[in-house]
């Protein structure tokens, strides 16, 4: 496996610090316990589930013909993850625009090829693709405006909405900005600032070329071997994560409560911190509802006996604790802008650090979820007994 950036250390030691966890281990009364963690996941399986030389991910975006605009085409699948803001924040950033003059059109088929919202894979190979679609985009453009202004293309570049040369302070636009105000005559809202806007470079080369479409493309390179099941487990990058769990356990009634979680994940960049911390507070609320509550039963007739959310439980508000979100970024070389995964693997330490703080707060190690007040007080008794 491919570990081009791991930042699990740095995750480590951010919960180690945020949980004042030198101040609490072993230090806490009886019934009252702290547990640590860690784990990793993919950002994106490495191949199809069939093998394939299909592109995972293609996106297109399109500038509107007035070059106000551009509307970014994708088949990703947003449920509720964040993912069109991910990819509208991609597309702006690689446009040099401003984040209000992108539009997402995603969740169809019509649109392009991605594979779905699974193995954590959007950001990087969804991403990949919208910034490969925005480069495409941007060199369409700038190479209309360089040969107008009569510089190299490669001394131009997009920012804050506007036209960049390097190495020049000012430009000569004034020839630019009169064919431009000839050209559009009786249009609002017409360009009036020192520099040459994204919306003029657009729209010129809208009449230079037609309409502006750009497509970018993403699938992994050749991961693993090629014996059966190498393609198992491969992925261009890894996101590693570490949480602190605290917990009070009723030694008379075997409820536990959870009093603490202090959550570290290394997600290469956060390209939407809010969201990244929102992502990594969803998975410790699921993964609080497999410790503790979250079970599927079946009679002896192998009927479902928990066919609802009436009989099976979920984690509420009310069961969840503050939880301090710690961001790592660790920069990875594979991912759009050093970006990579903050779903799954965000999950993956929350119950393994529920049942050390469990352990540490009883002296007894359970191996059976869910936490139900029975089964801990049952493994209570059990320890009593055989201490006896």
């Amino acid at each position: 496996l491919n570990m081009s950036s791991l930042g699990m250390k740095e995750c480590v030691e951010a919960v180690k610090k945020g949980s004042g966890w030198k101040k609490k281990k072993g230090k806490l009364p009886d019934g009252k316990g702290i547990g640590m963690a860690c784990g990793f996941f993919v950002s994106g399986a490495g191949y199809p589930i069939y093998r394939s030389d299909t592109f995972h991910s293609t996106a297109e975006i399109k500038v509107a013909e007035d070059g106000g605009t551009v509307i970014l085409r994708s088949g990703i699948a947003e449920i509720g993850q964040g993912a069109d803001t991910m990819v509208a924040m991609i597309a702006a950033e690689t446009l040099g625009i401003p984040l209000a003059d992108v539009r997402v059109d995603s969740g169809d088929t019509d649109y392009s090829v991605d594979l779905g919202a699974y193995s954590s894979r959007q950001t990087l190979m969804s991403g990949h693709a919208t910034k490969d679609a925005a480069e495409n985009v941007k060199a369409q453009i700038l190479e209309v405006v360089a040969d107008k202004l009569k510089v190299e293309v490669k001394n131009l570049d997009i920012k804050s909405g506007c036209i960049k040369v390097k190495g020049r302070k000012k430009i000569d636009i004034k020839p630019f900005r009169d064919y431009y105000r000839k050209e559009h005559r009786g249009w609002s809202n017409l360009p009036d600032g020192d520099e040459l806007s994204f919306t003029e470079a657009a729209r010129m080369a809208f009449l230079e070329k037609g309409t502006i479409v750009g497509t970018g493309k993403y699938k992994p390179p050749i991961l693993g071997g090629k014996f059966k099941g190498a393609a198992v487990g491969t992925s261009p990058a890894y996101g590693g994560s570490s949480q602190v769990v605290e917990v009070s356990v009723d030694r008379d009634t075997g409820k536990i409560t959870v009093d603490a979680m202090t959550d570290a994940h290394d997600c290469g960049l956060a390209i939407n911190r809010t969201m990244v911390e929102g992502q990594m507070q969803g998975s410790l609320s699921m993964g609080l509802g497999e410790a503790l509550f979250e079970e599927v039963k079946f009679d002896e007739k192998g009927r479902l006996m928990t066919p609802s959310l009436g009989e099976y439980r979920l984690a509420t508000a009310l069961d969840m604790p503050n939880i301090e979100t710690l961001v790592v970024e660790s920069g990875e070389p594979n991912g759009p802008y050093g970006a990579k995964e903050v779903g799954e693997g965000a999950i993956m330490p929350t119950i393994p650090a529920i049942l050390n703080a469990v352990y540490d707060a009883t002296g007894v190690r359970i191996t059976e979820l869910p936490l139900t007040p029975e089964r801990v007080l049952l493994a209570l008794k059990k320890a009593r007994e055989s201490s006896q």
